[in-house]
């Protein structure tokens, strides 16, 4: 299983050091893109992606390095400060152009209207870490990473943490996530 990772983090925190922590052990090879040293442009919603130039974005920016580890490989690993319940705007355009990753083919599964994947299965494991806790944001947080998974059919699980949660207890429970989430 290839590992993608995509870190929206500005700073270093606890979920990139346990996850360090975990791959320094494990020896798995992975690419790692920390997104806040990345030229990302928002999705302009075109189509040219689907249409134009399958699969290729037509505007010039990083996306094509990301793209590049993403298609052959199985699992997406998402790190992201959470915001209101939601993703940080830096993973937020990632995930907006992951939409090359799949058919402009649509299929109907358990009464959702579905694209096709273009590269085959894939998984993500979205881990969040959020520090104010307000009314509703973890539940928000689960359901938009569920809701993106189901899009582009892929299986999925998230993880939430707050930064008084002890080392241990991350390392443990991401390492638990990377062996049950398989395409």
């Amino acid at each position: 299983m290839s590992l993608v990772i995509l870190d929206a983090f500005g700073e270093e925190n606890l979920i990139e050091k346990a996850l360090e922590n975990l791959l320094q052990k494990t020896g798995k090879e992975f690419f790692y893109f920390k997104l806040k040293n990345m030229k990302i442009l928002a999705c302009r919603s075109c189509g040219a992606c689907e249409i134009k130039s399958p699969g290729k974005c037509v505007f010039h920016d990083d996306m094509p390095e990301i793209m590049r580890a993403i298609a052959p490989g199985s699992l997406i690993l998402m790190l992201t400060p959470v915001r209101f319940g939601g993703y940080s705007s830096q993973l937020k355009k990632v995930l907006d152009k992951l939409m090359i990753l799949v058919l402009p083919l649509y299929t109907v599964k358990d009464g959702h209207l579905l694209h096709s994947p273009r590269y085959g299965k894939k998984s993500l494991l979205v881990i969040g870490l959020t520090g104010q806790n307000l009314p509703g944001e973890e539940e928000n947080f689960r359901l938009l990473a569920a809701r993106n998974a189901l899009n582009m059919q892929f299986t999925h699980k998230t993880l939430l943490f707050t930064s008084a949660d002890p080392m241990e207890k991350i390392e443990r429970e991401i390492d638990k996530a990377l062996c049950e989430v398989k395409p």
